[in-house]
């Protein structure tokens, strides 16, 4: 099952919104250390302003790359198109 989970182009919408949640969660952990930051001046608030920012960006690109490769699968024409008899 996770072989299958893991292959490219199955179950594309579920992994789209892990990603968007998880990047949904990062922006959130940044907003909240880079107000910290704004209040409190100390080198960890910094720090983690930084890596979250960084984990939104990532999770944006994988949530796109998975959302991109979802449409991809569904507007892809059949392996097999059918022919018409004469």
């Amino acid at each position: 099952m996770v072989q299958k989970l893991c292959t490219s182009g199955n179950h594309e919408p579920l992994k789209c919104g892990v990603h968007g949640a998880a990047g949904i969660i990062a922006a959130l952990m940044a907003a909240y250390n880079i107000a910290a930051f704004c209040y409190r001046r100390d080198r960890h608030l910094r720090i983690n302003a930084v890596v979250y920012t960084l984990a939104t960006g990532w999770e944006i690109k994988q949530t796109l790359h998975h959302l991109n490769r979802s449409s991809a699968v569904a507007e892809a024409p059949a392996a097999f198109p059918a022919t018409q008899c004469a």
